[in-house]
């Protein structure tokens, strides 16, 4: 493994949020621990390693985590010179890393979503320092390495303009997509007959699938798709099945309200997106995967994906990472979109800047100014529903496909070339330590507020027979609450106590004896001074 990951927040895990980001994350984390279950595995974040080991575990791994932890400068042997972070960089993790030697190691993430505000601002952040030749965002598809070139282009110009800026660092933008685990995606005959059977589907009955969050305004507005199934219906036994989570019961019943209205002459079906066993006998029950993207939020889209590892033929809108994955005519069908045109919607976008609107009503307002060809759709909904031959060659082209170009293993492999390369501009890196402006050492920073600082030639000494205070002071909140495994161990505090008790000496022989200086010892030293552990005096 050429890399670590940054072990961050929700960032690998669905247990606090199911959505695609955190769904990737996991699938990503799963390939990982699976892949080389007895091996060693690189985790790199703040207080996180007993986390990651259990997550690790409960994946099957059985190996070793080598850990590395933030803000540390000395790596364990070993530990690769590149760092994932499941999402664009944070500005903070460049800085931290430029604090130890800008070529102190490479920085890679990935693009989810790229039209909040935040994901905006942290690609603008990318276009320039702290960030290094050695970095790299993974786009997860042309269309998002299009946006990101040009969100990056418009930073530039701005800094150009204001600052007289003229150089900026180049960072990596490698096209590489998301995977998903193809063998788990298999759909064996017997259960496809058990989930038909169970969900009362007849033989006759074509079943077209979408799946994600069922959101109108945030994810896919299923207006359209209503539309057009019930323009394919006459002669037709169609049914539709809705699997994923409804925010709240009204948009729920929004949903139902639509399908009585457009579509009276198909039926819904909806499959819980929490309960596994729900969401699996959908799939399984599916004869088409259908998912016509109408929204800015979505800019590579796995569920097309894992349609095609699945077997299934995919009805799909043309809209952006959909282009690389879905081949037209042979995987499935992707359908023509028209959008609004350059300038039709801006004051959208100041509205959702000045915070007169929010997100949700931002990128819903926006996905209403696009629109699906409904003959073209219509018609290709028919084609699939008539050929069960048409349906079985789309899904074995898709799924060869997704084997052949989105399976993790394959993913991975990718993943590694880019740590590779990555390193080998950074054997090129020059350059000293480049600051964190704005986020300098308080000890500086504020120094000229105390009547004096402690010097290395300053005598310490302790009174004797004051453990049991020491145990005593050990105990409240009010002097605890700063301990830390890392920054200020307790050990580390008795220990010091113990060699002050010895006699007096100088700051640095008393770090010297304790095995070195560092900021944890001079913390602790001063945590024993303001309690009176330890007297502190400036030479005579």
């Amino acid at each position: 493994m050429s890399f670590a990951l940054h072990y961050v927040g929700d960032g690998y895990s669905t247990d606090a949020k199911l959505m695609g980001r955190q769904a990737v994350g996991k699938s990503l984390f799963r390939a990982i621990a699976r892949r080389r279950p007895e091996g060693e595995v690189f985790g790199f974040g703040r207080g996180a390693s007993r986390a990651m080991m259990d997550q690790l575990q409960q994946e099957g791994f059985s190996g070793r985590l080598v850990w590395r932890e933030q803000g540390s400068t000395a790596p364990p042997p070993g530990f690769p010179g590149s760092v994932y972070h499941p999402g664009p960089i944070p500005l903070a993790m460049a800085h931290d890393r430029n604090r130890e030697g800008p070529g102190a190691y490479s920085l890679f993430g990935v693009t989810h979503t790229l039209s909040s505000l935040g994901a905006m601002d942290s690609i603008g952040d990318l276009a320039g320092a702290p960030f290094q030749p050695w970095d790299a965002l993974i786009c997860t598809s042309t269309a998002a390495v299009t946006l990101v070139r040009s969100l990056m282009a418009e930073r530039r110009a701005w800094l150009a303009e204001h600052y007289g800026a003229t150089r900026f660092s180049e960072i990596e933008l490698p096209v590489i997509p998301l995977g998903v685990d193809v063998a788990s995606l298999a759909r064996p005959v017997p259960e496809i007959e058990a989930a038909r059977q169970d969900l009362g589907l007849a033989p006759g009955d074509v079943v077209f699938l979408f799946a994600g969050r069922l959101s109108f305004h945030a994810k896919a507005n299923p207006a359209p798709l209503y539309q057009a199934l019930e323009r394919a219906a006459a002669g037709r036994r169609l049914v539709c099945i809705e699997a994923g989570q409804f925010h709240n019961e009204a948009i729920a019943e929004s949903y139902r309200d639509a399908q009585s209205a457009l579509a009276p002459s198909v039926r819904f079906l909806h499959a819980k997106g929490g309960e596994a066993g729900d969401y699996r006998r959908a799939w399984c029950a599916a004869d088409v995967f259908v998912s016509i993207s109408d929204n800015i939020q979505e800019t590579f889209g796995i569920t097309p994906v894992e349609a095609m590892a699945s077997g299934l033929p995919v009805l799909v809108s043309d809209w952006n990472g959909y282009r690389d994955t879905v081949r037209d005519g042979l995987d499935g069908f992707r359908i023509p979109v028209t959008g609004a045109p350059e300038g039709g919607a801006i004051d959208l976008a100041l509205r959702h800047a000045l915070q007169m609107d929010t997100y949700d009503r931002y990128i819903g307002q926006f996905s209403m100014a696009t629109a699906v060809d409904l003959e073209i759709l219509s018609r290709r909904i028919g084609e699939l529903a008539d050929s069960p031959d048409q349906r079985a060659r789309m899904g074995a082209s898709g799924q060869a496909r997704a084997l052949a170009e989105f399976d993790w293993p394959v993913i991975l492999h990718r993943y590694q070339a880019l740590a590779g390369e990555l390193g080998r501009l950074r054997s090129r890196a020059t350059g000293g330590q480049i600051p964190w402006p704005l986020r300098p050492d308080p000890s500086r920073l504020f120094g000229h507020f105390p009547t004096r600082r402690l010097a290395p030639d300053w005598i310490v000494s302790a009174p004797p027979g004051r453990e049991a205070a020491l145990e005593d002071l050990l105990r409240l909140r009010m002097t605890t609450y700063v301990l830390d495994p890392v920054r200020l161990p307790p050990d580390m505090i008795r220990d010091l106590h113990r060699l002050a008790q010895a006699g007096p000496r100088t700051v640095s022989d008393l770090m010297a004896a304790a095995g070195g200086g560092g900021r944890p010892r001079l913390r602790a030293l001063m945590w024993l001074a303001k309690l009176g552990l330890a007297d502190l005096k400036p030479p005579a």
